[in-house]
């Protein structure tokens, strides 16, 4: 039986996330894209479709979500925190799946994480992780995680429309320096 998390159904789910990802690049726009589009291509009755996703929308939330969730298991290891070269490991990846990247960014308008809200983790740790990394509020960590995922997205979209001809270990030297600036240069003393 192709019940849910079967390996059938788990290929036959990742079928459907391809085509949908190429329909998108083929689009642009989500409105456009029908379930009977996204089965005629991938070969699989409408009936099969739902056993997933509830509509197009529903499938898009749900990559979204993986990406956010794997993106974000790239820094943080459960119950252990903060992983090191959680930037290597990012372009490492947007390397390998250059074409997955372009198309999804574009998709996406651009950006790579799209959450106005913390992911459940960390949600259900907020009042250890606010005083932890030096925020008076919730609303202050969702206003830093805005503007460093908005700026994270445009420099990989820029990676990935140069052709990745950075190194993944220039890649994070370049966004850690961006992160951690020499502030003595940017705002010299008496000025």
């Amino acid at each position: 039986m192709n019940t849910k998390g079967n390996q059938r159904a788990i290929q036959t789910e990742n079928k459907i996330k391809w085509v949908f990802l190429n329909l998108l690049g083929e689009k642009k726009e989500i409105s456009r894209i029908s379930v009977s589009e996204i089965c005629s291509r991938a070969n699989i009755h409408r009936t099969t479709f739902y056993v997933h996703y509830k509509d197009v929308s529903d499938l898009m939330e749900h990559l979204v979500a993986e990406m956010y969730m794997q993106i974000m298991n790239l820094f943080v290891e459960e119950g252990k925190g903060m992983r090191s070269h959680g930037f290597r490991k990012l372009f490492v990846l947007v390397g390998q799946h250059k074409s997955f990247f372009n198309v999804y960014l574009e998709a996406m308008g651009g950006m790579i994480l799209t959450y106005d809200k913390l992911p459940k983790e960390l949600q259900e740790n907020i009042d250890k992780i606010v005083p932890a990394m030096g925020f008076a509020s919730e609303e202050e960590l969702l206003y830093h995680q805005t503007f460093f995922c908005e700026g994270l997205s445009a420099v990989i979209r820029r990676w990935v429309r140069g052709g990745c001809k950075e190194s993944p270990e220039e890649m994070e030297r370049i966004i850690e320096a961006e992160y951690h600036p020499n502030r003595d240069l940017l705002f010299p003393q008496g000025n």
